[in-house]
C-alpha cells in the first residue's frame, strides 16, 4: 500500500493562509486562529476548522449587507431592515453585491466566480518519503510552486501524462537522389555524345540517309526526358516539381518517339506508295508532324493545369505503437494531386498509346525496305516492345508503391533512364558501327591490294 500510494497528489482547501497576509480585519490569518482557539479555551474540537471558514463566510455576508445598505440609501429606497422574501429587487441588489465581494481573508484572497462559487486558495500536496507535503498553491487561476518543499520526481525524471507522439514527414534520402541523378547525367553525357557524332557526322552517307534532323530531335527528347528524374526536392513536394516532371516527361516523349515515327512515316510514304512516282517527303514536314504531337500534349497539359490545378496534400501513414517505451511515430508523405487528374492522365495516356499504335503499324509496313541507314522499322519495333514492358512496369510500380515515395521515385526514374537510354542506342550505335566500318573499308580500298614476295 505505501508504494501504490507514494507520490500521489491531492487537492485540500486552504485553512490558513500560508502567505500570512494580512487580513480584512487587521490581523494575520495565525493572530486569528490564536484569538479563536483562546475563545475555545485551545480544546480539539472536532468542526475547529470550520470556524475559520465561517470566519471569512461571515466577512464576505457583512460586507455584501453594508454595501447593499449603502446602495439603498443613495438610491432613497426601501432600508434593509425593512427586506422580506418577497422582495425581488432587494434580494436581486444583495445576491449582486456579495458576488461582486473581494476581500483578504484567512484562507487568502476571497471573490466569487460567475456562478457564485468561491474562488479561494487551494493547497497541492504530495506524500513523498513518507510524508505528506504541500508543494504548491493554487489561487487566480494560477499554480505557485512552493520552492521550499519541491516536487521530488521518481528516478529524477518527470514522467509522461500521455504517449509521446513522433510526427516525421517521410522524405527522400539524398543518398538515392545523388545516385539517380548521377545516372541520369551519364545518360545526358552519352546523349551529348550521340548528339556530337550525329552533328559533326551528318555529310556521312549512312548518317545522311537516317535523317540527322530528326534524330537530332530525337535526341533533345532523350535529354528531356533524362532531365525529368532531377524534378525532386528532397521528398518534400512541390505543384512547380510535379508540373515540371509533367511536361518533361510529356513533350521528351513526344520529340523522341515522335522524331523516330516521322523517320518510319517518311519510309511508308517513298516506298509503299501505290505510284510509278516517289513522292519526296522533307524534313521540314516531319518536323512539322513533331510539333503537332508536342503542341497537341501541351494543350492537354494546360487545360489540366488550368481547370484542375495541382495541390499538395499530406498523407498520414500507419502508425507505429512502441508499447515498452510509450511512444507513437505518426509519418507522413506529401504529395501532388489532383481531383481529376485520371481523366487528364487517361487522355495522355490513349493519345501516346496511339502513337504507339501507329509507330507498330509504320515499323510493319516498311520492314520489307532493305535500304541500310534508311529504314529503322525493326529499332523501332524493339523500341516499342522496350517502351511498353517499361511503361506497364512503371506504372504498376507507381499504383502500388504509391506512398512509398522512396521506392515510388527509385524505380520509376531506373525505368526511364533505362528506357530513354536503350532507345538512343538502339537507333544511334548502329549508325556509329556503321559509319566507322564504312570508313575502314574506304581505307584499305585506297591502299590497294598488297603483294606478298615468297621467301626463296
Amino acid at each position: 500500500m505505501e508504494q501504490a500510494i507514494d507520490g500521489y497528489f491531492s487537492i485540500d482547501d486552504v485553512i490558513i493562509n500560508p502567505k500570512g497576509d494580512v487580513t480584512i480585519s487587521g490581523y494575520t490569518p495565525l493572530e486569528i486562529q490564536e484569538i479563536f482557539r483562546n475563545f475555545t479555551n485551545y480544546e480539539d474540537l472536532p468542526a475547529v476548522k470550520l470556524g475559520l471558514k465561517g470566519y471569512d463566510g461571515i466577512w464576505a455576508a457583512a460586507l455584501a449587507l453594508n454595501k447593499t445598505a449603502s446602495d439603498l440609501e443613495t438610491k432613497g429606497l426601501e432600508r434593509l431592515e425593512d427586506f422580506t422574501y418577497k422582495n425581488a429587487d432587494m434580494a436581486k441588489l444583495l445576491f449582486s453585491n456579495a458576488m461582486n465581494t473581494t476581500f483578504i481573508g484567512v484562507r487568502g484572497s476571497i471573490s466569487f466566480d460567475k456562478n457564485g462559487d468561491l474562488n479561494a486558495m487551494y493547497m497541492i500536496s504530495r506524500l513523498q518519503g513518507g510524508q505528506k507535503q504541500m508543494v504548491g498553491l493554487y489561487y487566480s487561476n494560477k499554480i505557485e510552486w512552493l520552492p521550499d518543499t519541491p516536487v521530488i520526481w521518481k528516478g529524477g525524471v518527470i514522467p509522461k501524462d500521455s504517449v509521446t507522439t513522433i510526427k516525421i514527414t517521410r522524405e527522400l534520402s539524398s543518398s538515392l537522389y545523388i545516385t539517380i541523378c548521377c545516372l541520369s547525367g551519364l545518360g545526358i553525357v552519352l546523349t551529348c555524345v550521340f548528339l556530337a557524332f550525329n552533328i559533326g557526322y551528318r555529310k556521312s552517307r549512312i548518317v545522311k540517309m537516317s535523317s540527322p534532323n530528326l534524330n537530332n530531335v530525337t535526341m533533345v527528347g532523350c535529354l528531356i526526358l533524362y532531365s525529368a528524374v532531377f524534378w525532386e526536392t528532397k521528398g518534400t513536394s512541390t505543384i512547380l516539381a510535379c508540373e515540371a516532371k509533367l511536361v518533361s516527361l510529356t513533350v521528351g516523349f513526344s520529340l523522341a518517339f515522335g522524331g523516330l515515327f516521322a523517320k518510319t512515316w517518311r519510309v511508308y510514304v517513298i516506298f509503299t506508295h501505290g505510284t510509278k512516282q516517289k513522292k519526296v517527303v522533307k524534313d521540314k514536314q516531319l518536323l512539322l508532324m513533331v510539333c503537332g504531337l508536342v503542341t497537341i500534349n501541351l494543350s492537354i497539359i494546360i487545360v489540366w493545369f488550368v481547370i484542375d490545378p495541382f495541390q499538395i496534400v499530406v498523407h498520414q501513414l500507419p502508425v507505429e505503437v512502441n508499447v515498452i517505451d510509450d511512444f507513437e511515430i505518426r509519418e507522413s508523405i506529401k504529395h501532388c494531386y489532383s481531383q481529376k487528374q485520371i481523366y487528364f492522365l487517361g487522355c495522355l495516356l490513349t493519345f501516346h498509346g496511339i502513337i504507339l499504335l501507329f509507330g507498330v503499324f509504320l515499323a510493319l509496313q516498311t520492314r520489307k525496305v532493305k535500304i541500310d541507314g534508311l529504314n529503322d522499322s525493326k529499332m523501332i519495333g524493339v523500341c516499342i516492345y522496350n517502351l511498353v514492358v517499361l511503361s506497364f512496369l512503371g506504372v504498376t510500380v507507381s499504383l502500388t508503391l504509391k506512398f512509398d515515395h522512396e521506392l515510388n521515385y527509385g524505380i520509376t526514374s531506373c525505368i526511364i533512364i533505362v528506357a530513354t537510354t536503350v532507345t538512343q542506342c538502339l537507333i544511334v550505335l548502329p549508325k556509329i558501327i556503321g559509319h566507322f566500318s564504312t570508313s575502314r573499308v574506304h581505307d584499305v580500298d585506297r591502299v590497294g591490294p598488297v603483294n606478298v614476295v615468297p621467301h626463296s
